[in-house]
């Protein structure tokens, strides 16, 4: 799945320019690298914050769309929040996972119309720290 993900990718403009590359890829978990480059820093020489909100919001959407039990279903993202904690002058990486707690509430949305969760991505820096986290939040409905 890693090698068709990180093609699949590259093939997006914007992606392809941020550099963004899928680093692991199983069900229900993802993680996202976004390289530092110039392409993506600040007037400081950190990764701008805008990039570091792409690869968070990215992650989200990708460990969705990828999963084979939401598959069926139409993910409509509703929003999206993010907290900065620190700078980063290193590549960052962002961190989706699906619990089984979460397809749970879809499923369960989903025979009353209101099918939705949130998302949280974890974005760390070289060193593991903790740059930024993203709140994704989706709705989902059947396919038609």
């Amino acid at each position: 799945m890693l090698p068709a993900l990180d093609r699949t990718l590259r093939s997006v403009p914007m992606l392809s320019t941020l550099g963004i590359r899928a680093e692991e890829a199983r069900t229900g978990h993802l993680v996202l690298r976004l390289p530092l480059s110039e392409q993506v820093t600040n007037h400081a020489g950190a990764i701008h914050s805008a990039a570091i909100f792409a690869v968070g919001e990215l992650a989200a959407a990708v460990v969705l769309g990828t999963h084979p039990d939401l598959a069926n279903l139409v993910h409509l993202q509703k929003s999206t929040r993010i907290k900065y904690y620190l700078p980063s002058t290193k590549d960052v990486t962002a961190h989706a996972t699906v619990t089984s707690e979460m397809l749970d509430r879809v499923k369960e949305g989903l025979r009353t119309n209101n099918a939705h969760i949130e998302v949280p991505v974890k974005v760390l820096d070289g060193h593991g720290r903790d740059v930024a986290e993203v709140l994704t939040h989706f709705a989902f409905r059947q396919r038609r």
